[in-house]
């Protein structure tokens, strides 16, 4: 209580803050009319409408929120402060502090378990990663992010770890599937009415059909994205959208359009305050009347871009004192607050010592009692538990026995198919041929026609046997591996259905252990043939690729989508599950935010296993 009257005096001190814009000022004189833990929520919640409409309101309100969460002891608003922080260090350019506090802001959320933050955290980690080129930690980070955000249901979260896999999958010249993610969290943005969101993802999306060569598209997606941030008044976002579009009319060889627009955008900046931005159009913009010979003025602005570089390095160094009064300051609060706690330690050591005689010898006993039940439990558990070892591991060689006897059983079935009738049906059809050579002069047109029936159905059963025969084990994984395997599955399990596919694979070309291969075969065998009996779908995605210790295979429709909840487990998902659990994997099913499913199946690679 004392912490939050402290917090409530402080927010009503107006000289702590001196904002140039009219906006920053009135949301701030609207905190100031709340109490406490409300205001601090007031400040953190509009740190980024502050920051989008002025660079330097937006870290004056940051550092002061991280202040008063200091103030409140409340770990949760210091992991939101510790987030904006780095996020504004971030677009300021400083990467170290930003990682600095984003590691900061996720160590407090994970001790207070806040799932929904550690999503939105990790989805600035993979920013930051992005921006290092570190893209499968990036992609790590998004992963973890999409797992914690779906389960607490945190739409928001799951739009945006959606939108930055996409730039991921871009700057990796992956255009298509970045396409793909960008149109998923546009979905998604817009069922929850995000239209920031929409704008942010048209935006990225414009610079990936740039790239891509579809520059008629991106400069109409810019457009769109230009006119939402306008609705919203979200000036940062505009200026970033003028700048693109003027460079994507320079691709356009539209220079005197160009021209026009870079100058919009220098006049933006220059109300917002926004020195990178202006940095940049300044340069682009000589750049631009350098392709025109108007050498003059391409001069006078290239010279303006390095004057506000040299003035944004002086910045930053006064930025470092500023960081530094901040942290003495921070320091120094918590030093009261360890003196206020061993203070109230020292009471209750005080009181404790006074009352010992009246409780000393109940508490012995107690104690004792105490001591004798938990080391009687915790023998009852470790035996228990030990015993739980047992059957798990006795479950599971006898799921594993089970399935080595199927693909035993499989493997000899193939080969009697393949040597034995295999065999035979060819000799058959060679005896048919001969036959019906040797007696075709002497048949009628009618017999000649059931002739060439029955030898239609002999060549088709002959085809059925070799066909069965490399379904029960496949060659082609036992000689080349997985990759191959799945290929020759997808090819022959669907060349005579309407069901088109797409198969990827990428960062991995190594053999596993033949159970691991054998296992993940069999599960993708089984997930083709539920998306063919199932899912009316005409398309499927099967994706392969490794993520450092990890195997990743994904298979996407676009069917009717698995129902809303399972409330029985089939043959087929307890089958996948139980090969899984034989090679200590994982598997999840997604429903898709309008059709289909996806399924994720993950193994875990020891260092051992790939050959």
């Amino acid at each position: 209580m004392r912490n939050l009257w402290i917090l409530y005096c402080l927010f009503h001190a107006a000289e702590l803050f001196s904002f140039e814009t009219r906006f920053a000022d009135s949301l701030y004189q609207e905190a100031r009319t709340l109490n406490g833990r409300k205001g601090l929520e007031f400040m953190l919640d509009h740190f980024y409408p502050v920051f989008t409409r002025n660079y330097q309101d937006g870290t004056t309100w940051t550092q002061q929120s991280l202040h008063y969460s200091m103030l409140s002891a409340d770990q949760h608003l210091i992991g939101r402060s510790y987030l904006n922080l780095g996020m504004s260090h971030y677009m300021r350019g400083d990467y170290p502090a930003c990682l600095l506090n984003y590691q900061k802001a996720l160590d407090l959320f994970e001790t207070v378990n806040d799932q929904s933050y550690i999503g939105r955290t990790c989805n600035e980690f993979s920013v930051y990663w992005r921006k290092q080129k570190q893209f499968d930690t990036g992609l790590e980070y998004l992963d973890r992010s999409l797992s914690v955000c779906s389960a607490c249901h945190d739409t928001a979260c799951v739009e945006t770890s959606l939108n930055n896999r996409a730039v991921i999958y871009e700057m990796m010249g992956r255009y298509d599937l970045a396409l793909t993610y960008y149109r998923k969290a546009e979905e998604v943005a817009a069922s929850i009415h995000d239209s920031l969101g929409q704008a942010y993802t048209y935006m990225d999306a414009a610079q990936c059909h740039r790239l891509n060569g579809s520059l008629d598209s991106a400069e109409m997606l810019i457009d769109r994205s230009i006119e939402i941030l306008t609705q919203l008044g979200n000036l940062q976002g505009v200026g970033l959208n003028l700048v693109n579009k003027a460079a994507l009319l320079v691709e356009k060889n539209e220079l005197n359009s160009a021209v026009s627009v870079y100058e919009e955008c220098i006049r933006l900046a220059e109300r917002i305050k926004y020195t990178d931005l202006l940095k940049t159009a300044h340069y682009q913009l000589g750049q631009t009347y350098a392709q025109q010979k108007n050498f003059e003025k391409s001069f006078v602005h290239i010279e303006r871009s390095y004057f506000l570089r040299d003035s944004l390095l002086n910045e930053d160094k006064l930025k470092a004192l500023s960081d530094m009064e901040v942290k003495y300051e921070t320091e120094k609060i918590e030093k009261n607050l360890l003196a206020e706690q061993q203070e109230h330690v020292k009471t209750e050591l005080q009181v404790a010592t006074r009352t010992n005689w009246l409780i000393g010898l109940g508490g012995f006993s107690a104690t004792a009692l105490f001591l004798g039940l938990f080391l009687y439990q915790r023998t009852s558990r470790l035996a228990q538990a030990e015993k739980d070892r047992a059957v798990i591991a006795e479950r599971e060689k006898s799921i594993q026995a089970v399935f080595d006897a199927t693909e035993k059983e499989r493997s000899r079935i193939s080969r009697e198919l393949h040597d034995g009738i295999g065999q035979q049906m060819s000799g058959l059809k060679l005896a048919w041929q001969n036959l019906a050579a040797s007696s075709g002069n002497q048949l009628t047109g009618n017999e000649k026609n059931k002739l060439q029936t029955l030898s239609k159905i002999l060549d088709e059963t002959a085809a059925e046997v070799r066909t069965l025969s490399h379904q029960m084990m496949p060659k082609v994984l036992e000689s080349f591996g997985l990759t191959p395997a799945l290929e020759d599955m997808l090819e022959k399990a669907l060349q005579h259905t309407p069901v088109k596919y797409q198969f990827e694979t990428y960062n991995f070309n190594e053999r596993l252990p033949q159970k691991t291969e054998l296992a993940l075969f069999r599960i993708a065998q089984e997930l083709i043939s539920n998306v063919i009996k199932h899912a009316a779908a005409d398309f499927v995605s099967v994706q392969l690729f490794k993520n450092q210790n990890q195997l990743i295979l994904i298979v996407e429709d676009n069917g009717k989508g698995m129902p809303e909840t399972l409330t029985a487990e089939g043959h087929g998902l307890l089958n996948i599950k139980s090969r899984l659990s034989t090679i200590q994997g994982q598997v999840n099913f997604e429903r898709g935010q309008n059709s289909g499913t996806t399924v994720t199946v993950r193994v875990v690679l020891e260092a051992g296993d790939l050959v």
